[in-house]
C-alpha cells in the first residue's frame, strides 16, 4: 500500500456472500471506487455453490486489500461475525454482496468519527432500489434518525438503522459483541439494542452513503416472515428483560409490556399468513403494506 495511506485509519469492510455471483462484481466495484484508500475488504463466502469464489479470488489476485474467506453455510450473522473476527481495521463497515457504497462513504464517515472520538458508532442515510425496477431510488420512511435522549428505548421500539449505513469502532464489537446466531429477522436490531443498552454512543451523519438493493422475492416477502420475526422479537424482549436491573425494569416496564402486546398481535397475524389456507389472500396484502414503506426519491 502506498505510503500516503499509512497515516489514515484502516477500515475493514465486511461482505457476507452466499451465491452472490450475479451481484458481487457491482459491490466490489463500489469499494474500488472509494475515494478513501486505506481499506481491506473481507468477503466471507458462506458456503456458495455458484461462481462467487471465483469472482472474489480474481479480484484478490489483483488487489491485496481484497481478502477471501470460506466457511460452511451458517447464514448472515455468522458470516458477519467471521469477518469482524478477521478484521484488522480501527473501523468496521458492512457491505452485503448485492448492495453498493457511494464513492465517499468511507471517507465521509471516517472523517466524522475522527473528529467525534466519543462516538462508538455512526449511522447515515441510504437509498433503496428494487432489483426488478432499477431506474428509481426510494427512501424508507422507517429510517428516520432519532433525535431524543433515550437511544436504548428507541432501538427497542423500532429498527431505524440499516447496517449498510453504519461505521463502528472495532473496539466496540470487541468489548460488547456483535451479531448473534439465530436472531434472523431481527439480528441487526439485536446489535443496536445491545450496544445502546451498554451506553455506546450512536451518532448521526446526515449524508447518503449507500444504495440497498431490494428484491420482490426477499425473505421478508415469504409467508413465514411475519411469524418468525414476531417470535424472534418476543425472544429478544425476554433477553432484554434478563439484562435489566430492578431500576431499569421499572423504567422500561410499560415499554416492554406494550411491545409484547404489539408483537403478539403480529405473531397471530403471522400464523394466519403462513397458513396455506390464508396466505394466498394475506401475503399479497402484507407485501403491499411492506412496499408502502418505500417512496420514490429520484431517478438513478
Amino acid at each position: 500500500m502506498a505510503d500516503k495511506n499509512t497515516n489514515l485509519p484502516l477500515v475493514s469492510i465486511i461482505t457476507p456472500a452466499y451465491n452472490a455471483g450475479d451481484y458481487i462484481n457491482e459491490a466490489i466495484g463500489s469499494v474500488l471506487f472509494q475515494t478513501y484508500p486505506n481499506w481491506e475488504l473481507i468477503v466471507v463466502d458462506d458456503g456458495s455453490t455458484d461462481d462467487t469464489a471465483e469472482i472474489v479470488k480474481n479480484y484478490s489476485a489483483r488487489d491485496s486489500r481484497i481478502k477471501y474467506h470460506y466457511q460452511e453455510n451458517q447464514r448472515m450473522a455468522s458470516a458477519r461475525n467471521a469477518g469482524i473476527k478477521l478484521a484488522q481495521g480501527k473501523y468496521v463497515v458492512f457491505l452485503d454482496a448485492d448492495n453498493l457504497f457511494l464513492p465517499n462513504k468511507i471517507k465521509d464517515q471516517v472523517q466524522f468519527m475522527e473528529v467525534n472520538p466519543k462516538c462508538g458508532l455512526a449511522y447515515s442515510k441510504i437509498l433503496h432500489f428494487y432489483n426488478e425496477e432499477p431506474g428509481v431510488f426510494y427512501k424508507n420512511k422507517n429510517e428516520v434518525p432519532f433525535r431524543g435522549d433515550d437511544f436504548f428505548r428507541e432501538t427497542l421500539h423500532r429498527n431505524f438503522i440499516n447496517v449498510l449505513s453504519v461505521i463502528v469502532r472495532k473496539e466496540v464489537f470487541d468489548k460488547f459483541g456483535a451479531f448473534q446466531q439465530g436472531w434472523e429477522a431481527c439480528d441487526e436490531q439485536y446489535v443496536w439494542v445491545n450496544l445502546s443498552y451498554h451506553k455506546v454512543r450512536f451518532c448521526y451523519l446526515d449524508k447518503i452513503v449507500g444504495h440497498l438493493r431490494l428484491h420482490k422475492s426477499s425473505d421478508s416477502a415469504n409467508r413465514f416472515y411475519v411469524y418468525v420475526a414476531s417470535k424472534k422479537f418476543l425472544d429478544l424482549l425476554d433477553l432484554v428483560e434478563s439484562w435489566l436491573t430492578n431500576e431499569e425494569r421499572q423504567k422500561y416496564e410499560l415499554d416492554i409490556k406494550l411491545l409484547r402486546k404489539s408483537w403478539r398481535k403480529k405473531m397471530f397475524i403471522g400464523r394466519l399468513i403462513k397458513s396455506p389456507f390464508f396466505s394466498w389472500i394475506l401475503l399479497p396484502l402484507f407485501r403491499t403494506r411492506r412496499d408502502r414503506n418505500f417512496y420514490p426519491y429520484r431517478k438513478r
